[in-house]
């Protein structure tokens, strides 16, 4: 009886945790059967093909269910949806392919590296013609992963069928274990196309909507673990940002009305958005009205008040627009820290071989120390010059960087306001130290000059005279790269903050230019510079600003102690918050980056 009872409850677990079938529809949660779920974006989502599918050479093949969203003002309008149907090792996902890396945005691999139990991965890209255009792409490239199911499945969705859209794609899987492939089709946000909106944050340009984007992301990627491996099924955020197709009406079910695909990419257009942008970014980081500061709102008028009395003046809608998205974003990342806590207690939990206490719960924190490989870093800072302009704030940068070093394992040589003899002596000894296999990091602050497509580093005794006197005396950066790469170092990292103005630009004769030149990295280096090409890098952000430190150096030293976060990513993340702050203040500054590193590497794991 007891048998014929658990049989009983296991069958009716699993219709009700049953797998999809085409024509059912669902809102907030997909059950996929055995208590699993992945949670779905706004709208009402009907399912339109479902599938096995699966490369020819392998084994395991891939549950697909394809939904399409019926609500067409959401900005989500379809999803692919893809299990493994048995365990197995994987490997990497596909953040880690490097002959893709160039063609999204937006790339997070979440705190996770491919040796861990579970790996994470997420990434966008703007797709230009529309999704009939696309499909008959993955038509002709006969992709497996495309089967004409699939194709027919996505056929059926009005709001991106001739119109630009993005894919963001979403992998998790666990070692041993199964695989989640989670790729959205979604709308641009309004007035933008979305190649656009994928270039703009490329090139450090980011929106109110990027950040928007970034935060739901990280929230999906929390709760499809949530949901999936630790079956404890999420519902996500609204992701609020408006498309041109928020607002149209649906004359019927079949021919929905939409509304003229705009020429969004005009120059006047782009001004305009472009300036809402830092307006709004600026309002985020600044905000004129605090809790503290904030006027009372205006008592009631009494029943022999003046009808004629002004009304109280009510916010811009500028102003709206930016306490909304504060709102917003403070909700993202209260949900986000709840969603992180809780994925933190089950893979502790799994470790510990028992289910966690309470879902939710505040995540445990670590109590063995991460193991690195050899550090080791030369850290310079040049000031006190004798014979060009004085710097403020170089030493400054220097003493803050090697202690950030120090905290996260590696070994610091640091040296302060080096003449030609010291500085190459340093650079010497620095050589003599390094092993192969060492991770190694080199950050020189001070003045730099281009000459000709080699940049130096200058001595505080350099006198520059004349150029000759500049390249005989000054550290030309690509002999210690040259170094470096000698010594077969794993991984090497050089961090310039030297693209200052030219100092030799009072001299009679000109000598060099303002900036650093644009250089070339080995295999198994990045470089950074705190500008590009001909830019000048910001101590200060104004008159008001009291950081001692420069701007770039700064926002390093912030995202350099971010756990779980590679070093390239830490890099991408201080190119595009230096432009966006250094845009707030009507100044153009992109740091440069080469990028030739093989593998991960972190400075906290």
């Amino acid at each position: 009886m007891l048998f014929v009872t658990s049989l009983l409850t296991c069958f009716l677990m699993g219709l009700a945790q049953a797998q999809p079938t085409v024509g059912s529809r669902f809102e907030k949660v997909l059950p996929l059967g055995s208590g699993v779920s992945v949670p779905l974006p706004e709208g009402q989502w009907e399912a339109t093909a479902v599938t096995l599918t699966g490369a020819p050479n392998e084994v395991h093949k891939w549950q697909v269910t394809v939904l399409k969203n019926l609500d067409l003002r959401s900005p989500f309008a379809a999803l692919r949806i893809r299990t493994s149907d048995i365990p197995r090792h994987w490997g990497n996902t596909p953040c880690n392919n490097p002959k893709e890396a160039d063609f999204f945005f937006l790339v997070n691999r979440h705190g996770t590296i491919s040796s861990q139990l579970v790996t994470k991965c997420s990434r966008f890209i703007g797709i230009p013609d529309g999704l009939d255009a696309y499909m008959g792409r993955r038509k002709n490239e006969n992709n497996w992963a495309w089967p004409s199911d699939v194709m027919a499945g996505l056929s059926s969705v009005p709001t991106i069928k001739t119109r630009n859209f993005i894919i963001g794609e979403f992998a998790v899987q666990q070692f041993g274990g199964f695989a989640l492939r989670y790729d959205v089709l979604m709308l641009p946000p309004a007035g933008i196309s979305s190649v656009k909106f994928s270039s703009n944050y490329k090139e450090g340009r980011i929106s109110p909507e990027h950040q928007l984007l970034e935060g739901w992301a990280n929230i999906l990627m929390e709760s499809l673990q949530q949901s999936f491996f630790s079956k404890n099924p999420q519902s996500i955020l609204a992701l609020n940002y408006k498309t041109d197709v928020s607002s149209f009406t649906v004359a019927s079910a079949n021919q929905p009305t939409l509304p003229p695909i705009e020429n969004v990419e005009s120059l006047e257009a782009e001004k305009l958005r472009e300036a809402r942008t830092q307006e709004i970014l600026r309002e985020l980081a600044n905000p004129r009205i605090t809790s503290a500061s904030a006027p009372k709102p205006p008592s009631a008028p009494s029943a022999a008040s003046s009808p004629s009395l002004p009304a109280p003046s009510s916010p811009s809608a500028q102003e709206r627009e930016t306490r909304e998205l504060k709102a917003q974003l403070d909700q993202m990342r209260e949900m986000l820290n709840k969603l992180q806590a809780a994925n933190a207690a089950s893979a502790a939990a799994a470790a510990a071989n028992k289910p966690p206490e309470t879902p939710l719960a505040t995540a445990p924190k670590p109590t063995a120390k991460p193991v690195y490989a050899n550090r080791k870093a030369l850290i310079i800072g040049n000031d006190l010059y004798t014979d060009v302009p004085k710097l403020q704030n170089a030493a400054a940068d220097a003493q803050a960087m090697s202690k950030a070093l120090e905290s996260v394992g590696f070994k610091v040589s640091k040296h302060l306001n080096l003449n030609e003899k010291a500085f190459k002596q340093a650079l010497r000894d620095f050589r003599l130290n390094i092993k192969g296999g060492d991770e190694v990091l080199f950050f020189f602050a001070g003045h730099g000059v281009q000459l000709g497509s080699a940049n130096y580093l200058l001595p505080t005794d350099i006198k520059g005279d004349h150029e000759e006197q500049v390249k005989d005396e000054a550290i030309q950066l690509q002999k210690v790269l040259d170094d470096l790469q000698e010594k077969k170092t794993k991984f090497a990292l050089a961090v310039i903050d030297a693209c200052r103005d030219n100092p030799f630009k009072g001299q009679s004769r000109a000598i060099g230019g303002r900036g650093m030149a644009p250089t070339s990295a080995a295999t198994g280096q990045m470089i950074m510079f705190s500008a590009g090409s001909g830019q000048q890098a910001l101590d200060k952000l104004g008159t008001n600003d009291k950081n001692k430190n420069g701007l770039f150096t700064r926002v390093f030293l912030k995202e350099m102690i971010k756990p779980g976060v590679s070093v390239d990513r830490v890099l991408r993340n201080v190119r595009n918050e230096v432009v966006t702050l250094a845009k707030g203040v009507g100044h153009e500054q992109t740091p440069a980056l080469y990028d030739q590193a093989v593998g991960e590497f972190y400075f906290v794991p």
